[in-house]
């Protein structure tokens, strides 16, 4: 049952525009989200969308940068920019009269990108590169991705590579910017205290002559890496493990089972592996589990932080709780409180405006049905223990799971994914 309170409509040559009002909001999120990601690249050009997500801030033949900063400022707006595997988004959050003025704005950057100072801005990014290269923590994960989503877009890091970024000139993202920003890749969500029929029709006046295009098609094809397992060297204080399998697409319909076998698993602090792992034994700060969600494809995650003495045995801890969820069912008391977890914190993020609006881009990137969220309360209601037993044997069978780690020396962490199967 789709949420009835948010309005669609779609406009001769693609563009369409989505609207959820707030007659309680004091705020008006608004995005202008462009289907176009990193999966969608060639592997010479890894991380262009996310380069052409940083130029739409350098200038229009209207504003220079520095126009476009103070332009948002001139109406207190709280702006921002993001690029995920499946999306770009370009968004900001207003008070409701600077409705017409955040939209001129933002489509003018989205429309007319003067790409000035490219070379200057693909160094800024190769220092973003660096900076995560910096943080075990974030490469572990994308190493991981690397194994799940081997040979495929999917596992490839959003930013690129320091060779691929530096190696786009002007006419190449010129041309990306052609071919990528039209009108059947772009949609527009405002989520507030509004008025529909008047956003619309500011939406078509400003975007509605957006140039015809074809969308990316998107399929995942992973293969099997040779080894499961990935072990980079760097003299780290701490050891640094990922470990994962493939998971469900964002709109699967065991979505919601999907998170409450995550939140047993590792989504807080009463979660099985943080207080075996962390209060029970102390054998890392940081361990915790995540799902991804795609529009074809997923990935549950979980991340482990602990020093060289102790991360064996933090491993053997994780395999050994990833056997008991695929052995026995939860019980009705950790069923009952995973449920009222879910509820609360899904239900309460849509206090923001900037989360509603951020709910319909990306549910429209994956293909995902909006609810309504009485709609999603009955959904969680309705997961069993058999559903998370279900999916845990589906998805943490040892056996098919990957392992990335990153630490001072080389340990034979993949020994304890190698239990018999169920």
């Amino acid at each position: 049952m789709g949420d009835p309170n948010i309005r669609r409509r779609e406009f001769p040559g693609g563009l369409r525009v989505f609207t959820e009002p707030l007659e309680e909001a004091t705020s008006v999120s608004l995005g202008v989200w462009i289907r176009a990601g990193s999966r969608d690249e060639r592997d010479e050009v890894a991380g262009i969308t996310h380069l052409m997500e940083h130029m739409l801030f350098k200038g229009t033949p209207r504003m220079d940068a520095l126009g476009i900063a103070q332009a948002f400022e001139s109406i207190g707006a709280q702006e921002n920019a993001a690029t995920g595997e499946e999306y770009t988004v370009l968004y900001a959050r207003f008070l409701p009269e600077h409705l017409e003025r955040a939209l001129d704005i933002m489509s003018d950057m989205v429309l007319h990108p003067t790409l000035a100072d490219l070379e200057r801005e693909r160094e800024v990014i190769v220092e973003e590169i660096r900076m995560y290269e910096d943080r075990p923590d974030q490469m572990a994960d994308e190493h991981l991705s690397s194994l799940i989503f081997h040979g495929d877009p999917l596992g490839r890091p959003i930013i690129g590579y320091v060779e691929t970024v530096r190696g786009v000139d002007r006419e190449r993202l010129r041309r990306f910017h052609a071919a990528t920003y039209t009108a059947p890749n772009v949609f527009v969500v405002g989520a507030g205290r509004l008025d529909p029929g008047r956003f619309e029709a500011l939406v078509e006046e400003r975007l509605g002559k957006l140039p015809a295009g074809e969308p990316f098609v998107r399929a995942a094809h992973p293969r099997d890496p040779e080894s499961r397992f990935l072990f980079k060297p760097k003299e780290t204080e701490q050891y640094h493990v990922s470990l994962g399998s493939r998971g469900l697409p964002a709109g699967s319909e065991d979505r919601f089972a999907m998170a409450a076998l995550n939140n047993v698993l590792g989504g807080g602090m009463s979660s099985r592996l943080f207080q075996e792992v962390r209060e029970k034994r102390g054998l890392a700060y940081a361990v915790y589990s995540y799902h991804q969600g795609y529009s074809d494809a997923g990935a549950l995650k979980i991340y482990v932080g602990s020093t060289t003495s102790n991360v064996e045995e933090a491993v053997r801890v994780i395999a050994d709780q990833l056997e008991r969820l695929r052995e026995e069912p939860v019980s009705e008391e950790e069923l009952e409180r995973t449920k009222q977890q879910l509820k609360s914190s899904t239900l309460l993020a849509l206090e923001s405006t900037a989360a509603r609006m951020n709910r319909i881009g990306r549910g429209v990137i994956t293909g995902t049905e909006l609810l309504a969220p009485e709609e999603m309360a009955r959904r969680i209601e309705a997961v069993t223990a058999e559903d998370i037993l279900r999916l845990a044997r589906e998805h943490l069978n040892l056996q098919n799971m990957y392992l990335s780690a990153i630490g001072p020396k080389e340990l034979d962490l993949g020994r304890y994914l190698e239990k018999a199967e169920l």
